[in-house]
């Protein structure tokens, strides 16, 4: 184990990709927020040049951003070794490596660095929609590797535990913890935000937080909008990121003429503006781990209906509702219509189970083993 500094933090390499708005990177944001960051030092381990969403922020709260190129850039073995060199070169005590299968280069580098508390995280179910015979063999061969390497196994879910690290294989569920406070419903917000994007105030307003990539379904939500608009005239769909496949689904809304009650908001900070103004938070995956954004929508006490594929630990509040995304998009229209739209009460589970003070004490006392 690489020793102290001289100010006597732990030294953190989050090994994570990107640090842009997506699940992984927003639950490890939430935690750097809310850690005693006198007591810990976070690095962030990057495959990419461009600015990220989140840096400027990271800047701002005293982390660090170390940028290498991408494994699909220079081969395996020079990869390990600039892993390697990041974590001699900042006495890296820990490493806790969030991108799943690739996991599996950042532990065998840090296993070769001396690090001696090395975790590998869960985020997801699946790596990708339809992958081909050679990246099979290629998973196969991570997943061993990382239950060799990883000295510690965190999992934002059950499902997404057994994916990685499979059903006879010791881990831990860390839930995506948020700021409940931020995401509590408050209806002023509600109606200031529809001014700012343009949305009659008795709308029935369906919205989508996710990146525009196959994985979130995004052409299949449009068919379903198209079938529930002609049952519910009075409707708007709001979609909220940005992403490889957002033109092609402009286009799609374009072809079908809905762009006057479809609004692509792209990237947005203050998202919980976008779940205030809705009524129906629709999510039909192909596959998730558990969505960070379905603990904000609950938290703001939105009715949500989302795609089964989706780990059913993520149900908190009554008003959510699991269905199959091979039904046809008719079929998704008429649950949402016969959708309950009002906020019920609170769950207290919420506090218990995703409240990020809670989660970040666990983490905490996973990466104090390390002393």
């Amino acid at each position: 184990m690489s020793a102290l500094k001289k100010d006597n933090k732990l030294r953190i390499l989050h090994v994570i990709a990107g640090m842009n708005r997506g699940g992984a990177e927003t639950f490890v944001m939430n935690v750097f927020r809310t850690i005693d960051r006198n007591k810990f030092q976070f690095y962030f381990l990057c495959f990419s040049n461009k600015h990220f969403d989140y840096e400027d922020e990271i800047k701002q709260l005293g982390g660090e951003i170390i940028r290498i190129p991408d494994v699909k850039e220079v081969g395996i073995v020079s990869h390990i070794k600039a892993i390697k060199s990041v974590i001699k070169d900042n006495n890296i005590n820990i490493v806790h490596a969030h991108t799943y299968y690739n996991s599996v280069f950042s532990l065998i580098a840090a296993k070769k660095a001396g690090v001696s508390t090395r975790i590998a995280h869960s985020h997801n179910t699946m790596s990708e929609v339809n992958p081909s015979l050679v990246k099979k063999i290629y998973f196969a061969l991570s997943k061993l590797a990382i239950r060799h390497y990883a000295t510690k196994r965190i999992a934002c879910a059950k499902e997404a535990g057994y994916a990685l690290f499979g059903r006879g294989n010791n881990f831990i569920v860390i839930n995506n913890g948020i700021d409940l406070s931020r995401f509590s419903y408050k209806p002023a917000i509600r109606k200031d935000t529809r001014i700012e994007l343009n949305i009659p105030q008795d709308a029935t307003v369906l919205l989508n937080i996710a990146r525009f990539q196959e994985v979130k379904n995004h052409t299949y939500l449009i068919d379903v909008f198209k079938e529930y608009i002609k049952i519910h005239p009075n409707s708007h769909l709001l979609l909220v990121g940005d992403g490889p496949l957002r033109n092609t689904i402009e286009n799609k809304v374009r072809k079908l003429k809905l762009a006057n009650c479809i609004s692509f908001t792209g990237v947005r900070s203050d998202t919980e503006k976008m779940y205030n103004s809705a009524d129906i938070f629709v999510m039909p995956s192909i596959f998730e781990g558990l969505p960070v954004v379905l603990i904000e929508a609950q938290a703001n006490r939105l009715p949500c209906i989302v795609s089964d594929s989706i780990d059913h630990d993520v149900k908190i509040n009554d008003n959510f509702n699991f269905l199959n995304i091979h039904l046809a998009p008719s079929e998704w229209a008429t649950a949402i219509k016969l959708c309950k739209k009002r906020r019920g009460q609170k769950s207290h589970k919420l506090d218990k189970l995703y409240d990020i003070k809670n989660i970040v004490k666990q983490l905490a006392s996973i990466y104090k083993e390390v002393l």
